[in-house]
Order: structure tokens, then sequence, then C-alpha cells
């Protein structure tokens, strides 16, 4: 059996991030706790459990003797005014990439026109988002898209994971619904490079095998991405899931097989999928 990993697969630059920054805090003596899950991926956030880094919802109370570590998705401009407020101490971990979406939303819902951000609403980087503008729509699909009453003018953002077909797809549908529309691709680099390694990867092997976890928006639409190019599709979280059941079994017969991981899946974790291929 071949592996092929696609081009682009793991961490990306605001994963890296947040990690380094709680390593260097954690380095200089400081408890840390997470508003909310650091990021999407189960074997991460078991790492930085086991390193006595534990998280806190906003019904929690939120000990003042703890630096609070703002999650990568950001979380609603309330809620961190409020934090700040009663001086808590913060380390703001919210991903480069997010901010600037906020940034956007912001300066698009100055002049009171609506502001549409096309994702998924329960996910925390929208409800964050959705925070920086008074007018705000989710539009999750493109039916909702196709409903929207006509605008005079609207502003439109993606959500940083999203798939960048399915965002071409809606903006289509919202030109027909508005009058003026300022459109602003805020799909990160990150998710189009990997969206489109998967893309490429799936076309050249029997079988593709992405890697993360089931919370991780980023990994389902790579999944959803190799499974239209190639039916042969598999979604895991580690390693440990090839060796129950019988997908090992399956992969066994294939000559090539492709390895992608979302931007949330370690290094070290994808590394562990590569060598139990190997082993097949």
């Amino acid at each position: 059996m071949k592996i092929l990993v696609a081009e682009q697969a793991g961490f990306c630059f605001g994963v890296k991030r947040a990690l380094k920054l709680i390593d260097e805090f954690q380095r200089q003596g400081k408890t840390i706790q997470t508003y909310g899950p650091l990021i999407h991926n189960t074997p991460v956030l078991n790492d930085l459990a086991a390193r006595g880094i534990g998280q806190v919802s906003p019904s929690d109370a939120i000990a003042r003797d703890k630096v609070l570590c703002i999650r990568t998705h950001g979380i609603p401009r309330d809620a961190e005014r409020r934090l700040r407020r009663r001086h808590v101490p913060l380390l703001d971990a919210t991903c480069p990439l997010v901010k600037k979406v906020q940034k956007v939303i912001e300066r698009l819902g100055r002049n009171g026109a609506p502001v549409l951000i096309v994702g998924d609403p329960a996910h925390p980087e929208i409800v964050a988002a959705r925070s920086y503008a008074r007018n705000v729509r989710v539009i999750d699909s493109l039916a909702a898209a196709q409903a929207l009453p006509r605008l005079r003018e609207a502003g439109v953002v993606a959500q940083t994971t999203l798939d960048t077909d399915f965002f071409r797809q809606v903006v289509a549908a919202l030109v027909e619904r508005c009058q003026k529309l300022h459109v602003v691709n805020t799909v990160c680099q990150a998710t189009q490079d990997r969206q489109e390694a998967v893309r490429k990867l799936a076309e050249r092997v029997d079988a593709v095998v992405v890697v993360g976890s089931r919370t991780s928006s980023n990994t389902k639409k790579l999944y959803q991405i190799a499974r239209a190019k190639n039916r042969r599709a598999l979604w895991i979280e580690t390693a440990d899931d090839l060796r129950r059941g019988r997908a090992a079994a399956r992969l066994r017969a294939f000559r090539r097989v492709g390895l992608a991981a979302g931007a949330s899946t370690s290094p070290q974790e994808l590394d562990n999928v590569k060598k139990f291929l190997q082993k097949l």
C-alpha cells in the first residue's frame, strides 16, 4: 500500500499560535483555563486537560486568580467586555483571521445595512461574529439564500472554515436578491489550501482517510469534498478508529490510500494514522 498525504494537512496557523501562547504562559507559571473548548479536536483537548488546563462555560464561576484563555473561535463582544470590566486576566487566542472577519462585519454594519454571514449559526465562530453588528442574518443553505427577501443593500462574509464552492453558490443567489451586494470572501487561506489539496488527492487514490474530530467544521468540509470526489472516503478521529471494526480490512485491499487532516488535527495524530496504514 502506498500512502499519499495531502499537500496541506493538520494544524493551521491559528491553532499553532493558540497552543504556543498557552505554552508560553504555562512556562511563566500561570494557571490557565479556557473559555469553552480552545479548538475542535478531542485528543488535543485531552492533552491540555492532562496539563491542568480546564474549560469554563459562560454559566460557570470564572476565577480571577487564573488566566482565562479566549478560544480560537472568539467569543461574543459583550462577553469579552464584561470579562474586562471584571478585570479577569485574559489571554486572547482568537485566530487573527477570525478577528479579521469580526472587523469586516463591524465595518459592513456601520451604515445599518444587513450583514449576511454564510455559515453554521450554532458554530462558536458565528455566535461570536454576529455580535459585531446589529443587523445580522446567518445563511446556512442555498435555499435560505434564495428565500431571502429582496434587499436594497447588504454585505456578505463567510465562516472561515466554509466550503469555498458553497460560498460562491450562495453569493450567486444573493446577487439576485440584493441591488447592491458587498462581498468579502473571508474563508481563510488555510481552509482553501486544505480543500484544494483534498480535491486533488481524492482523484489520485483508491480511498481517502480524513483525520479530525467530529466537532470540527473544517474537517467535516474536507470529508464532504473527499466524498464527492471519491466514494471510498472515511472520516476518523484517531488511529484507534482504524483498529476497531472493519475499516482496516477494507483499506488493506487498496493500493493507494490518501491521507488528509483538519486544521485542528495534530501532526502527532496524523503521523499515528500514517504509521498504522503503513503497517497494513
